[in-house]
Order: C-alpha cells, then structure tokens, then sequence
C-alpha cells in the first residue's frame, strides 16, 4: 500500500488522495484549493504526474467544491478517462457545482483579460469549461450505499452515509496482503448527528488498519445542534424588529438548504411571520432543486413530513437566477433575508449585497460555517473595521454574527467517537483536511486517548508506503509521526 497525499494536507481544502495498491491506482477525491485567489490558481492548474498515469479509479465522496472541484482539470488536461464512482445524489450535486464553477472561471477570464492582461501578454484562461465538464460528467458511475464494488485485484470499496450534504459518504476500502485482507478507511468530511434533512453519520462497519481522516474542527467542540434553532429563530426576530436584512454568504449545496428548511419551520411553526426570503445564487436554485428530488436522503423527519409540508419553503422564497433579479433585491431594504454565494466573500452575488450593507449598522452577516483563511469573510469574522469590495473601500458597520453549532462538520469529540469502531493499537492514522493546529490536536489525541499505534500529519505530497510483512510497518518520506514514545 503507498498512499500519496496531494490535497487537504495541512489545510482544509484541495481534498486528495492517491492509494496504489495490489496494482491498482485508485484517487479519492479531487477538490479545487480555495483562498488567496493567486495561489488557488497556481494549486488548481497542478496535476501531480503520479495522478495523470494510470489512475484506475476515482472515488469521489460527495460535492462540495474542494471535493469535486478539480474533476474537470484532472479529465480534460490530465487526460483521465476512466469511472468517477459516487452516490446518485452526489452525482447530481457535483453536476450543479461544476457547471456552476465553469461559468464562473470563464467570466473570471473574460474579466481579467478585459481589466488586468498587460498588453502582450498572453491571454487568461478558465481551469476548465462548461464543455470540459460535459465532457467529465459521462465518466461518472453510481453505486448504492453498502454496496461493495469490486476493483479487481482483491481490492473493492463500499460507500457509507457521511451524513455531511446530501449523498455524502465515506470510503471503506478492503485489499488483500499476505493472503489477510486488510481495510484503509476515508473519512472525507463527517457530518454532525441530528442534523435537518439528511441522515446522521452511519456507522463505521469495523477495525481499519489504516485510517485518513478530516480533522476540520479536530480540536475544538461545538455548541449542540440544539442551540442551532434558538439563535437563528432570535436573529429572524431580530431583523423583523429592526426592519432591516440578514445576509447568508452561504455554500449553495448543503447549507442554504438547511437556512430554507429553518425558516420554512419558523413560518409553519408561527413563530414568526412570513417574511421574503431570496436565495441569490442560481446553483443554490438548482441544488434546492435536487434536494427536493432526493427523498431517499432524507432523515426520517423530514420523510415523514414529505406531502405534508413545504420542506424548503419554496411557495414562498424567492429563486433568482438573473443579474437582474439580483440588483432587484437591493431595492429591499428589510425585514428580509438574502441567502448567496460564495461563503468566503471573495467572488459570487454576495458581494453585491454586501456593498449595500455593510455600512448599516441595523443589517447582519451571518456566517454559517468553516471560512478559509485571508479571505474576506475571514477578516469579517477576525473584526477587520475596513475592507474592500470591488473597487472601493468601506467601514465595516454592519453586525457581524457567527451562528454557534451550524456546521457540517463533526467536532473533536464527535470525530472520536466516529472513528472508536475503527481504531485498535495496530492502527495508523493520516490527518488531514484541518488546519496545522487543528490536526496536530486531534493527530495527538488519537494517539493518547484512543490508544492507536501512530498518527501523523502529512505535509503536502508525502508519500507514505505500509508493508504489513515488514516489522517497520508504516514508512514516510515526509512528515513526523505522534507515537506512545513521545
């Protein structure tokens, strides 16, 4: 087994992964860098060499952006042609994020030619097109939750419930050694327990001798997904009172349905009014969409409640797809709330609604998860008093909220529990997907709490080789390990 680890490492996006085994080349995810937009850009247009030779298989564990984000440059400049295993769901979800993103690289093109291309210098270019992603989207191959599917070579993977966005999964990868099978578990991103809509994480099916994990909150604990409700239903209120907006920089996927499904239950409920609600962000339309036609991943809650309500309040929210529709909105003074992309602030519909708003003191930007950081939407979080948007600067004014226990993620404490069905003192763990900080807590505590024979967290292309025939065991060219000796 030789694991190369060539996203997600010692950061929080870029999510991927290279495992070569038996003689088989398999990938596990391949997701878009996110933040500074320079060097996103230089990280996006990389394709490792060892990813363009061979790959035999690419399981992708749901569609998020810096999970998904990357197939098209992988399929069109590196030249993969083979099967892009996920759920149905995740099909569909990364079908809308991809197209949505390779519009958004075009523009972003056409702009930085128009307003930044020194003159003789060549032309900007999109990552990749809606063509290219047509193109990808004939690669994908479905298969069902606790399915296994065979690879050949004694090596086969099953997909599990992540309980993360709809069809999220994590990966179970079984391969013989030494006549003994062995099993390799994929995290990707765990969702937290008793969350709306979709299911709660599923159970690890057993032992793993090795394990990847996401350590995006590794060391810190959330405030209960019961708090969740209380203070979002305290902010509508808020905004009610002052007649003034709310503003949702917001993934499209995931989140913003879980705003809709919140304030669809308040208006049900009759805690509050009908208020107008406007989700801005055409792929955040599309993905209500499919979320609405996705019953099967769905909690037992919200399949109960399947005829009987509007589960996102679409009869009374407002989709807008143009760019017309989106200046519309800003003739909107409040009581409302605005739902846009993109949540780190740095491109997408939201900025728009933030330069209207974010020299009044009355409004309110709520942040509703994990923001990268140096990006806009961080500095907002960190307090920053003035920032730019498009070509000008602000004071910042407006009140800036984090809603406490809103995300997709598992904390410290729920990952550990997550993973005890898995870990034995044989086991090794790779920590990935979080911050230095936050990883090398929870690499720590894997091995101190949890009682596993080593932990490390790989630097960006570390390969690691594990030979279960050799007394070494687990070898690196790269990164230091956490072991009981320490």
């Amino acid at each position: 087994m030789r694991i190369q680890f060539l996203g997600a490492a010692r950061t929080v996006t870029g999510s991927c992964h290279l495992i070569e085994v038996n003689g088989k080349r398999i990938l596990l995810d391949c997701g878009l860098f996110q933040g500074r937009r320079d060097e996103s850009r230089r990280l996006n247009q990389w394709i490792p060499k060892d990813a363009r030779q061979n790959v035999d298989a690419l399981i992708l564990s749901h569609g998020h952006l810096d999970h998904c984000g990357k197939l098209p440059v992988l399929t069109s400049q590196g030249k993969y042609t083979g099967p892009i295993w996920c759920t149905d769901a995740t099909q569909g979800v990364a079908t809308a994020v991809l197209t949505d993103s390779a519009g958004i690289q075009e523009e972003d093109a056409q702009f930085l030619n128009r307003r930044s291309r020194e003159p003789g210098a060549p032309e900007f270019k999109p990552l990749y097109t809606m063509k290219d992603v047509l193109m990808m989207r004939k690669q994908f191959r479905t298969t069902s939750y606790n399915k296994r599917v065979d690879l050949g070579n004694d090596v086969g993977f099953t997909l599990f419930d992540a309980g993360h966005i709809l069809g999220s999964s994590f990966v179970w990868i079984d391969y013989k050694a030494d006549g003994k099978t062995r099993n390799l578990l994929f995290t990707a991103d765990v969702g937290r327990s008793n969350t709306p809509i979709i299911g709660d994480p599923a159970p690890v099916p057993g032992p793993a001798d090795l394990v990847i994990t996401e350590s995006t909150y590794g060391g810190r604990v959330h405030q209960p997904m019961a708090d969740v409700e209380p203070h979002l239903l305290a902010l509508a209120n808020e905004i009610i009172q002052k007649r003034s907006r709310l503003l949702v920089p917001s993934f499209a996927v995931g989140r913003t349905q879980t705003m809709l499904w919140y304030f669809a239950k308040f208006v049900r409920e009759g805690k509050i009014p009908p208020i107008r609600v406007y989700v801005d962000s055409p792929m955040g339309v599309e993905l209500t969409h499919v979320y609405e036609n996705a019953p099967n991943y769905y909690d037992a809650v919200t399949r109960d409640l399947i005829g009987k309500q509007d589960l996102f309040g679409t009869s009374n929210i407002k989709l807008t797809a143009s760019v017309q529709q989106s200046k519309e909105i800003n003739s909107d003074k409040g009581p409302c709330v605005i739902i846009a992309s993109s949540p780190t602030c740095e491109f997408g519909r939201i900025l728009h609604h933030l330069s209207q708003s974010i020299e009044r003191p009355n409004d309110i930007v709520l942040f509703v998860g994990w923001t990268p950081p140096g990006t806009l939407g961080r500095r907002l979080q960190d307090g920053e008093k003035r920032v730019r948007l498009y070509d000008r600067f602000y004071e910042v004014k407006v009140s800036v909220r984090t809603l406490p226990g809103m995300s997709g993620h598992a904390d410290g404490n729920e990952l550990v529990s997550f993973l005890k069905p898995a870990l034995t003192p044989e086991t090794k763990a790779f920590v990935v997907h979080g911050e230095p900080e936050q990883a090398g807590i929870f690499a720590r505590r894997l091995v101190r709490e949890c009682g596993i024979c080593a932990a490390m967290v790989p630097a960006p292309e570390t390969e690691v080789f594990d030979d279960p025939i050799e007394a070494e065991g687990v070898k690196s060219t790269d990164g230091k390990y956490v072991n009981q000796d320490e």
